[in-house]
């Protein structure tokens, strides 16, 4: 009876364990430990990345295309001038485009329209003519959906939702509050034809599964952009216009498009380096794309069998790598009590390097491990209890 209670905690302590481990992906820190292990390894294989082919896409920069208009308080009274991109510019582009006989595969506008202006209409019309385009909607400081002023143009939510909460954008996701599809899902969406659902951590994306919170391997960073052999330069918006229509449309000519700010002030930290926003959704569309955080049977497996044997640990005495550490550092205090947790760390530290390479997906190890030891604690206090009971 004693095994198989002692079987049952195992089992129930393994599925609580795996419970914790997608929340903890839901969260939006990474432990200081963490970082160096998930900075070390998706620098490996960042070293061995296949970059995208630069003929796919085109990069028409905003930074320094700017005009100024009225800023009006939450009473509509106005109180002083504020930078937008310039939408004459903007919208004579896209009447460019728009009149090319091969048009662009897709057009990704990470502009934040948020106030109206006296120039709205060529732009507004120039939108609507076109049917493969997105702009980029936005949280407010209550957390509350901010859409683009033209209301009638398909929008995805484009904020780190979970990843700029405190010191940079180290995760990001795919869905949020159960329904928010973020812009680069809607863009994967529309360019391949496929619906996505999020269920519980997960999203189904066609026929395939991922986890809707991640750490994204990324394949272009800020420095690609600036170098020349890459391919991947952008064009500042202004400079474009000086060239023929026949040029410009030759430019954007069945690529993905991608306007927004590259060098200014849409600039976020990351596992790498600081790197603007339009660059960080497009590494998030990549990313869907090439099923890099794709789940299956086999992650499942791998997970539990390793929770399980943690589990055992937990619940049975006698952990050899602790007896290891015990042995040979026994003589230090802080040593001997550490063992365990140096133990659990150890184990999923190796666990969340496997799950990286093989399932691109990254594990919190030190929240885990501190779950693990914390239990280990209360079940050693307990079975010491037991021990120290006077026999009836």
């Amino acid at each position: 009876m004693k095994k198989a209670l002692l079987f049952i905690w195992i089992v129930a302590n393994t599925i609580a364990m795996l419970f914790l481990t997608f929340y903890l992906m839901k969260l939006p820190w990474l432990a200081g430990d963490e970082k160096f292990l998930i900075w070390s390894s998706s620098a490996l294989k960042f070293a061995n990345r296949e970059i995208p082919n630069s003929a796919e896409y085109a990069f028409i920069n905003t930074s320094y295309d700017l005009q100024l208009i009225d800023r009006y308080d939450e009473f509509g009274f106005p109180v002083g001038n504020q930078v937008i991109t310039d939408r004459e510019k903007l919208g004579l582009f896209l009447e460019i485009i728009n009149s090319a006989e091969t048009k662009p595969k897709y057009v990704i506008c990470d502009i934040h329209f948020a106030d109206s202006t006296d120039v709205d209409a060529p732009l507004h019309a120039a939108l609507q003519q076109m049917d493969n385009v997105i702009l980029s909607s936005h949280l407010n400081d209550k957390g509350e959906l901010e859409a683009p002023v033209f209301k009638d143009i398909n929008r995805g939510l484009s904020d780190y939702v979970i990843g700029s909460v405190f010191d940079g954008v180290y995760k990001y996701q795919l869905v949020y509050n159960d329904s928010l599809k973020l812009t680069p899902l809607k863009v994967y969406e529309d360019v391949y034809g496929v619906k996505s659902e999020k269920k519980g951590p997960f999203v189904k994306i066609g026929d395939h599964w991922t986890i809707n919170n991640f750490i994204m391997n990324y394949r272009l960073l800020q420095k690609d952009i600036m170098e020349q052999e890459a391919g991947f330069n952008p064009v500042s918006l202004g400079e474009l216009l000086f060239l023929e229509d026949k040029d410009i449309q030759d430019f954007t000519a069945g690529k993905i498009v991608i306007i927004g700010d590259f060098f200014e002030n849409d600039m976020h930290e990351t596992l790498f380096e600081i790197t603007a926003g339009p660059l960080i959704l497009l590494n998030a569309f990549l990313t869907i794309k090439e099923g890099d955080t794709l789940v299956n049977i086999w992650f499942f497996l791998l997970i539990f069998c390793i929770y399980i044997y943690l589990s055992y640990m937990v619940f049975v005495e006698g952990d050899y790598m602790e007896a290891i550490i015990t042995k040979k550092f026994g003589s230090i205090a802080i040593a001997k009590y550490l063992a365990g947790f140096a133990s659990y760390i150890t184990i999923l530290a190796m666990l969340s390097l496997t799950t990286f390479f093989f399932f691109n997906i990254h594990l919190n190890i030190f929240f885990l491990a501190l779950a693990f030891y914390a239990m280990d604690k209360i079940v050693g206090f307990i079975y010491s209890r037991q021990s120290k009971a006077p026999v009836k």
